[in-house]
């Protein structure tokens, strides 16, 4: 069964102040359990419930404390005085039998004694001097006298109890260190030794629990990371917790994931430049191997009339032409990736600006035999945008250029444009009736050198390089290009810009 996420996500600091107050909250409740037990056990355990002697000794005194108190505790019980009567008889008997006279008063009165008032009060002043001491406990050679007095709710009692048997010799100061040494190094001293073996085995305990709670997270961090170095980027560490244990698992997890895409990215790159670098070597081979092949004519003497050699000099300067398209839009690409080419906005009205546009090529596409319809809002409407109006015509040149390429024979080229206005966004579809894109190639047209003719025979039908620069284009205007198509039936084209306010 999981922990709760409220204990998972205690801080490192947090767990160990807790630990370490409930160690000592643990140490104090099972010391003090112990020590309750101690002392109702006490009695029994050192043998001090009853007095057995008239010799002074330490644990002699012990028993005379522990009889006094008893008396003192069933004259404060609220049973009847002869249920407490006959207790006291009990609690009194063995000191009694070694000769000692009680005599317990109640408000003033004779309630439980095994003597006379005056008798008892007579023998005391022969022991020692009684006057004036409230409460008293004197072990003499002489004798014992003991005064005590107790307020309960059932009255006031006065216990007076004398013992002119007892004595008090140097032989029993000696026992009595003695018996007091042997107390703390007996059984006490085991006591003692019990307490402290208490506080540190719940100390371990819960040091033992702390460690674990810390040190099973770091293990799974360690595992984790030895799977990642060893070039596992697919590991993830499972520990979900807000504590900095969880915050590192976290920042290990989330950095394994941008290490894993840097590594994808970086070979996609690789690949897109080996792919580049095939596709330059290409387009630029074909016009050279053509310019080569007819300069090799002219010189060898093949052209040996004027008009073989017109031809020849103009196949190799569209060759040439060629090479210099391909390099200009090499150029340009590089520029726009590189970021350091600067767009001149202004604020225009794209309505307008598509129905000049389409007016200043009109001439060119009817004598091509190309069909252009411009399908725009109202002359009325406006919608501006930021434009450079540059370079956003070559946009407008390249994805028409690349519909008349890739029209179909079976019928004439036709063009539809149309321009589509939102609150916050224009849109421009560009569409066209020519072969149309599959849609394994249609995700790739955008791409440099890519073209869904992997032939590559002709360079002057397009070098897969004018749609990556519409994109560049577009995106420097914050500006998104996307397309649609289908086999047979044609492409479309389309491009979002940011609309502003007029």
């Amino acid at each position: 069964m999981k922990r709760s996420n409220k204990t998972r996500n205690l801080k490192i600091a947090t767990r160990i102040s807790i630990a370490t107050l409930a160690s000592i909250i643990t140490s104090v409740v099972m010391v003090i359990a112990a020590i309750l037990i101690f002392r109702s056990l006490l009695p029994d355990i050192y043998g001090i419930s009853r007095v057995e002697s008239n010799e002074y000794s330490i644990i002699n005194q012990l028993q005379w404390a522990q009889t006094i108190s008893s008396i003192n505790r069933e004259l404060a019980d609220n049973g009847s005085d002869e249920v407490i009567k006959e207790d006291l008889s009990g609690i009194t008997k063995s000191i009694s039998e070694l000769g000692s006279k009680i005599y317990i008063s109640k408000n003033g009165k004779k309630y439980f004694a095994n003597t006379e008032k005056n008798e008892i009060k007579a023998l005391a002043s022969t022991i020692t001097d009684t006057s004036g001491k409230r409460n008293m406990y004197y072990y003499g050679k002489n004798g014992l006298v003991i005064k005590s007095h107790i307020k309960t709710q059932n009255g006031k009692f006065a216990i007076n109890i004398v013992n002119p048997n007892y004595t008090v010799s140097d032989y029993s100061l000696r026992n009595s260190l003695q018996s007091f040494k042997l107390l703390f190094t007996g059984r006490s001293g085991f006591m003692i030794l019990m307490a402290l073996l208490i506080i540190i085995v719940s100390n371990l305990i819960m040091s033992l629990i702390t460690s674990r709670t810390i040190t099973a997270p770091i293990k799974k961090l360690s595992d984790g990371a030895n799977e990642i170095a060893g070039g596992n980027l697919d590991y993830h560490i499972d520990y979900d917790s807000t504590n900095e244990i969880g915050v590192t698992v976290k920042s290990i997890n989330d950095m394994t994931d941008k290490l894993k895409y840097s590594i994808e990215r970086q070979s996609e790159m690789a690949q897109s430049r080996k792919e580049m670098t095939a596709g330059i070597a290409h387009d630029l081979r074909t016009p050279l191997t053509s310019i080569k092949g007819y300069v090799e004519g002219l010189r060898d003497g093949i052209a040996n009339t004027p008009k073989k050699q017109e031809r020849y000099l103009q196949t190799i300067y569209s060759s040439a032409l060629d090479m210099e398209k391909l390099l200009d839009e090499l150029l340009t690409l590089s520029k726009l990736e590189s970021g350091n080419t600067q767009l001149d906005l202004i604020k225009i009205d794209i309505n307008e600006y598509l129905t000049e546009y389409l007016a200043e090529k009109e001439n060119k596409w009817q004598t091509g035999n190309i069909t252009i319809k411009y399908s725009g809002p109202n002359i009325k409407s406006k919608a501006y945008v930021m434009l450079d109006p540059n370079r956003f015509s070559r946009v407008l040149n390249n994805i028409i250029s690349n519909a008349v390429k890739y029209s179909s024979k079976a019928r004439k080229p036709a063009i539809n444009i149309s321009l589509e206005i939102y609150d916050k966004s224009i849109i421009i579809a560009i569409s066209d009736n020519g072969i149309g894109i599959s849609e394994e190639n249609l995700k790739h047209i955008f791409d440099i050198f890519y073209r869904a003719d992997q032939a590559r025979t002709r360079v002057h039908d397009g070098s897969g390089l004018g749609l990556a620069v519409c994109k560049e284009i577009v995106e420097l205007h914050q500006g998104h290009i996307w397309a649609t198509s289908k086999e047979g039936h044609g492409t479309t084209i389309m491009i979002s810009l940011n609309r502003e306010d007029a």
